[in-house]
């Protein structure tokens, strides 16, 4: 089972906390030589990517354990790292867990790096588990679907410095070299004040909805509705947070990592036939000091326009990013620099700072862009105003309590703003 609310009752200041700075620390011990025994929580797609990036970053790692809700996603993954890495392959079949009670089984190996990669609901409680249990830890975003749970997810951060231990959030833009040369302009004053921004996050679904009639008669609720993970709040958080977090960050990269005053928007459900409850379309304005406005419209539609791109307007010229970033000003500019892969730049990162013994605390920031993306998204799904200080006090928890494979669920209610 999994005790949601034990874990998710957290201090009354801990929303205060919101807006700390990235924090230099240094970890446990560092490990110039050890060879590093990695265990994956969460074997899809973005998992097995994780695992890839991690073997592909650092030499000296091992895959030691795995785990995951479903038997099969282990065996593939087993399978599939044995392919690629050979001997590197070293989780042997007692040490592959399966079923929501997995995660622990693998915590209790002697593990050294553990990655967090299972659908966002379960972020919180795996994280403060992990910390718990000593590890370092990549951690993919969001943080979590609610905001008890990022809450919680603050209250770990600290744990987690008090123990000394890297992690490292899943905020992969932020070390793509292209998109870092693209904002010295605005962090040295090269454009002038921003005025605004704006995020296209136009896309088709990551996953394809499995089809109503494609559920086997003996499939539980709670195992359907994790194979279509996407389609429910509870599980994913929705589009509006947990793929356009992504264009969330760009927002509040270009607005000094500084959370917006509030947000209004809308959005609804227009070609999505499955029988989870989210939104496939948000539009949303973020209301920043000084009439600065952020504004983000996403959708995940099937033939229709594609495109995913960052406008921040300035005095003095435009910064284009993520894709091909670019200067428009007076004096034009685009990178020119080689192209590497943010994703493992990631990584290269965190097992720098694992083998240098220093890195930066990042997972306060993580949390409040989480925070950013709920406030967001709850303020279109209610179509109200929701302030900064509203967000923080929201105690509505998404993920069902006590939850095991057995548990049913409620039927999906689509949300209609205006109506509760």
């Amino acid at each position: 089972m999994i005790p949601r609310r034990s874990f998710l009752k957290t201090a009354a200041g801990t929303a205060g906390f919101l807006l700390a700075a990235p924090h230099v620390v240094r970890a446990q011990e560092a490990f110039p030589t050890k060879v590093l025994k990695i265990g994956l929580i969460g074997c899809g797609g973005r998992g097995l990517g994780a695992i890839r990036n991690a073997l592909d970053a650092d030499s000296d790692t091992v895959v030691w354990a795995l785990a995951d809700a479903f038997q099969e996603r282990v065996d593939f993954g087993a399978n599939l790292v044995k392919e690629q890495y050979g001997g590197r392959m070293q989780a042997e079949p007692s040490r592959r867990f399966v079923g929501l009670d997995a995660y622990q089984k693998l915590l209790a190996e002697p593990v050294d790096v553990v990655l967090l990669c299972t659908p966002p609901a379960f972020r919180p409680l795996h994280l403060a588990a992990a910390v718990a249990a000593n590890k370092h830890l990549y951690v993919e975003k969001p943080i979590a679907v609610d905001v008890p749970g990022v809450l919680s997810v603050m209250e770990s951060a600290r744990a987690a410095k008090n123990r000394n231990l890297v992690i490292l959030d899943g905020f992969c833009w932020r070390y793509d070299d292209a998109n870092k040369a693209a904002r010295t302009w605005l962090q040295e004053g090269k454009l002038g004040r921003v005025l605004s921004f704006d995020g296209l996050y136009y896309t088709t679904p990551p996953k394809s909805p499995l089809a109503l009639d494609s559920r086997p008669p003996q499939e539980s609720d709670v195992s359907w509705a994790l194979r279509n993970w996407t389609a429910w709040y509870w599980l994913s958080g929705g589009q509006f947070v947990e793929q356009v977090i992504h264009t969330i960050d760009g927002m509040m990269w270009s607005m000094e990592d500084r959370p917006p005053l509030a947000a209004f928007g809308s959005g609804g459900r227009a070609q999505r036939t499955d029988d989870g409850d989210v939104w496939d379309h948000y539009d949303v304005h973020f209301e920043y000091d000084h009439d600065v406005i952020g504004h983000i419209s996403c959708r995940q539609w099937v033939g229709c326009h594609s495109e995913i791109s960052d406008r921040t307007f300035c005095e003095q010229g435009i910064l284009a990013t993520p894709y091909r970033p670019h200067i428009q000003s007076a004096k034009r500019w685009r990178y020119r620099g080689e192209r590497t892969n943010m994703y493992a730049n990631t990584h290269v990162a965190f097992y720098k700072y694992l083998r240098n013994g220093e890195w930066v605390q990042t997972l306060e920031q993580a949390a409040t862009k989480t925070l950013v993306a709920i406030m967001g998204r709850n303020a279109a799904l209610s179509g109200r105003r929701i302030s900064w200080d509203d967000i923080q006090k929201d105690s509505q928890v998404l993920v069902p309590e006590n939850l095991t494979m057995d548990t049913t669920l409620p039927p999906a209610k689509i949300p209609v703003p205006g109506r509760g």
